[in-house]
């Protein structure tokens, strides 16, 4: 089949999200005139009354600074409402409030919900996303992100993070998100597809608030890396909301947001930079030899970071006792302009240069000459490389939700609806290389190689290459090489989602306390393109390649050299090159004009999803006791278009995918009430996964030749199975008063069906010199648990008002793993199931009082599984703990001063392995060792 397509208008918007754009800028300046005074209405703060004759339900008697901070002064950052929801539920919920930017430094919502029990975050490695110093993702008890729902007030998002069904909730601030709550027990009623629990995103409403309120939020922030670097590392936010109620009983509610954040920031990073290779010769893979390998080549990365990110978002409601009414609008945009600039030293020989080492024959019948006459790895040639590449992101939301409830005779009815539309957006991928001639001893440079790199890995946090004095000038001098290319390439996905559900339900008095029933219809439609930046490349004249142009030094860009780099100056220096060159260059030499419409269409993706179910729960009360069972049902289809290519690597067609399937899940809830202060819970589950969407559709990706020559074809497999769940959990929870509390659950999960994690190994087959890999569902996985988490205020246990204000809180998940799945036809492996860490845990001490708020914080990531590998060690992420200050001061009734500090003991951001131990840091691809440095705010709360 062939087609035709022009060249993608790929950061066309729609006009609801061109509207929704202008619309966040509008929103601030007209909660900017509230803030003078006005209020949306007209109607100035001071002067509004309710009249006398409608005076039917009593006014707030708070002052707005007490309604907006009391709850923080007696729980910390946990509202007693948050608290009062997790008591009151059936099933196991944890709940955290987001708005309180003057003790927590954090402005993405991933970091503020990995304070909660049992949550873990991660990052797009592959987009430099780590070296933004901010959490991503978020995952429940730390399984993958596919195992996980994501919502926004109930209802499901786009899905457009590109490599999973996870949603990046780096879009998102707590200046328009009210809290996180995390549903680990979901039922019956709500999505089954999430077999670790459901993460929704809540907007606030005005009924969330004890009065009205004008509140204006404004920060500044320092990124010490980045200053420390002499590089652009301040930034700030303003955010500005408001809540009003209004009627004769007070029964509408009206809520508006709307917020801007810009910030700069910095990461280092190092890493080695390929696969390691077993230090003796013909010994086995390097994977049968964990504990005798050796490094190939050393890197070191510096990153800048300009990130904006701005939304507004509204709620209006409607409350009586027969009816219930609501709407909400969301709109978010994240944007992050990013930069890498590498250095490395490769070990590799060029034109000229001979290899001393003798030719030896591998087990597959290659050969190589990287083994010296004693069979010891000693690879020659030093060859200095520098690179850049630019991982700019546009992420992008819109969404809408109207729906009511209405009351009669004990029976209710609910219907609701939601339109959102998302688009992730890498619009220019810019990648430039500058390599030439290696050093291999020779006086002439030429003729027989006596020396390569050698890298000592003493300090496995920073491998540090071995250098004779000659080598040391040859690769220091950024004077050497010249450009070898340069190319632009871009990633474009959008996801359009319409969802309706509705319910009906009938409330009793007696053993039977309820029945309900309901479905949902969700539609989706995906609309994907990229270009690897490789078929655009732009090859310079060096004396390794022909080319028209002869390309500059790095010296010839404008920058600037760094001074300093983690706690080792690499041996080449890193040149943080002016982008505005490169984006000149690109103008210049590439021409997406003149890439193939066959090459483009190998990047388009057209699909669409469909999900239906229906369900229906009873709730049974005997005494204190409330059971709740349930039946639920979804059906889930798949139509996709895409370009697949041949099994040798070269040519293709488009192809047509589909698939049904559907599951069946029953579940029982269960809790014991006996009294106020103790609660009893219980849970049985099914539960199912859904594939990522790439793994299951999308445009056959195919690799450069490798050093050997093997060409590597990933591509979807859309007959992948949806992995497939029980749960089993129990808790029981101490309820002691105002600001004490203790929670202990036990959980346990069997999974089938299950995945190799998204973009590794799963099922090879070796086509003459192409290596093909396609996901396959493996075998089972369980998980064993134990989650505990509390707090506790001295209150009036002492005397001292003083010291009755202190307390200390935290969570802990302790838990065991298992997984079995298969890599090739004869190769089954065991482990820890992906992404999933033992030991995650924080800690608070913290102190509140009328007029000061304080805090301490620590949160811990043990070390999980991060990429599952064929003939290499697994890739490991180390374990990785944040230390976090906050202080807030009410320095008026309506003014508060908030100082914050992150990461106060500067420790890294992500460490990845190979292997277990931390003997052997991880190659570039797999993240390697990365800092990203404090950080220091400063904020106003001004409340009216």
């Amino acid at each position: 089949m062939t087609s035709t397509f022009t060249m993608p208008v790929r950061r066309q918007r729609s006009p609801a999200l061109a509207l929704l754009s202008q619309a966040a800028r509008g929103t601030l300046a007209i909660a900017t005139v509230g803030i003078s005074g006005v209020w949306l209405f007209g109607t100035p703060v001071s002067a509004q009354t309710i009249p006398a004759d409608n005076q039917t339900v009593a006014a707030p008697t708070e002052t707005v600074s007490e309604a907006l901070t009391g709850d923080i002064v007696v729980n910390g950052r946990r509202q007693q409402s948050a608290l009062a929801e997790e008591h009151d539920a059936v099933g196991v919920i944890d709940v955290v409030t987001t708005g309180d930017v003057a003790i927590h430094s954090q402005t993405g919502i991933a970091d503020l919900a990995k304070t909660l029990p049992g949550i873990s975050v991660s990052r797009d490695q592959g987009r430099n996303q780590s070296a933004t110093g901010e959490a991503q993702y978020v995952s429940i008890r730390g399984f993958d992100t596919s195992y996980n729902a994501y919502t926004l007030d109930g209802l499901r998002l786009p899905q457009v993070a590109g490599s999973s069904r996870a949603i990046s909730l780096n879009l998102f601030s707590p200046f328009a998100v009210g809290a996180i709550a995390v549903d680990k027990t979901p039922g019956a009623n709500k999505d089954t597809d999430a077999i670790a629990g459901i993460v929704d995103l809540r907007t606030p409403t005005a009924f969330d608030f004890s009065t009205d309120f004008t509140r204006a939020r404004v920060l500044a922030q320092g990124a010490q890396l980045a200053l420390d670097r002499k590089q652009k590392g301040f930034g700030g936010a303003v955010g500005i909301d408001a809540a009003r109620r209004f009627g004769s009983d007070r029964q509408f509610g009206v809520y508006v947001a709307g917020y801007y954040e810009e910030r700069a920031n910095a990461a280092e990073s190092t890493a080695v930079q390929n696969d390691y290779k077993t230090t003796n010769f013909n010994v086995g893979t390097a994977r049968a030899n964990g504990d005798a390998l050796s490094a190939d080549g050393v890197q070191w990365n510096f990153y800048n970071n300009e990130i904006k990110r701005y939304g507004a978002t509204g709620s209006l409601d409607f409350h009586s006792d027969p009816v219930e009414l609501f709407a909400r609008v969301n709109y978010a945009t994240y944007l992050n302009t990013n930069t890498m600039n590498q250095t490395g030293l490769r070990n590799e020989l060029t034109r000229g240069q001979t290899n001393a080492n003798p030719v030896r024959t591998l087990g597959n019948g290659s050969t190589t000459q990287a083994y010296n006459a004693a069979g010891i790895y000693t690879p020659l040639g030093i060859n200095p490389a520098s690179y850049f590449r630019t991982e700019d992101v546009e992420q992008e939301l819109f969404s809408a939700q109207l729906g009511g409830k209405a009351h009669w005779n004990g029976v209710t009815a609910s219907l609701e609806g939601s339109y959102a539309d998302g688009r992730f957006d890498q619009p220019q991928r810019i990648e430039a290389a500058f390599r030439g001639v290696a050093y291999n001893g020779a006086a002439s440079n030429t003729g027989l190689a006596s020396e390569g790199v050698t890298v000592d890995l003493s300090d496995p946090r920073s491998p540090r290459p071995v250098l004779s004095s000659g080598a040391s000038a040859y690769v220091g001098s950024l004077d050497r090489p010249t450009q070898l290319y340069v190319q632009q390439g871009y990633d474009y996905l959008s996801e359009v989602k319409k969802t309706v559900k509705g319910s009906l339900g009938w409330d009793g008095t007696g053993f039977l306390a309820s029945v309900a029933v309901g479905g949902l219809y969700e539609d989706s439609d995906r609309d994907g393109r990229s270009l690897s930046p490789d078929v655009t490349r732009y090859r310079f004249l060096t004396p390794l390649q022909s080319g028209t142009e002869q390309g500059p030094t790095i010296n010839q860009y404008l920058g600037y050299v760094l001074k300093d780099f983690l706690d080792y100056y690499p041996a080449r220096g890193i040149k943080v090159l002016d982008r505005s060159q490169l984006d000149s260059q690109v103008s210049k030499y590439v021409n997406l004009a003149t890439v193939a419409p066959q090459v483009i269409n190998q990047g388009v993706l057209k699909a669409n999803e469909k999900r239906k179910a229906v369900y229906g729960t009873a709730t049974l009360k005997l005494g204190a006791l409330e059971v709740v069972p349930g039946l639920r049902y979804e059906d889930n289809s798949f139509d996709a278009r895409y370009f697949s290519t041949n099994a040798n690597g070269v040519g293709g067609s488009f192809v047509k995918a589909g698939r049904n399937y559907d599951h069946l899940d029953p579940s029982v809830l269960a809790a014991w009430k006996p009294d106020d202060r103790f609660v009893v819970r219980g849970a049985v589950r099914s539960s199912y996964a859904r594939p990522g969407f790439d793994q299951i559709a999308g445009p056959t990706r195919r690799s450069d030749a490798d050093s050997n020559g093997v060409i590597t074809v990933t591509r979807p497999n859309p007959d992948l199975k949806p992995v497939e769940a029980w749960s089993y959990d129990a808790g029981v929870e101490y309820y002691g008063g105002v600001g004490r509390y203790l929670q202990v659950a036990l959980y346990s999960k069997d999974l089938k069906n299950i995945l190799v994690p998204t973009g590794t190994r799963s099922l090879s087959e070796t086509v003459g010199s192409v290596v093909t890999i396609q996901p396959a569902n493996g075998r089972g996985g369980s998980a064993k648990g134990i989650e505990a988490s509390g707090r506790f205020t001295i209150g009036d246990m002492v005397g001292s008002r003083f010291l009755g204000n202190f307390g200390v809180g935290g969570n802990i998940t302790y838990q065991n793993t298992e997984a079995e799945y298969q890599i090739s036809a004869t190769d089954i492996r065991r482990s820890s199931l992906p992404q999933a860490p033992d030991l995650i845990y924080n800690a608070e001490v913290f102190y509140a009082d009328g007029q000061f708020r304080t805090n301490l914080s620590y949160n811990y990531t043990g070390r999980f599984l991060a990429t599952v590998q064929d003939s290499q060690p697994d890739i490991y992420v180390q374990p990785v703990g944040e230390l976090n200050f906050g202080l807030a001061f009410a320095a008026t009734d309506n003014l508060e001063i908030g100082v914050a500090a992150r990461n106060l003991l500067d420790q890294h951001t992500y460490w990845a392995t190979v292997g277990k131990s931390e003997r052997y840091i991880s190659n570039d691809r797999n993240g390697g060792y990365m800092n990203t440095g404090r950080v220091f705010q400063f904020s106003l709360t001004m409340k009216m």
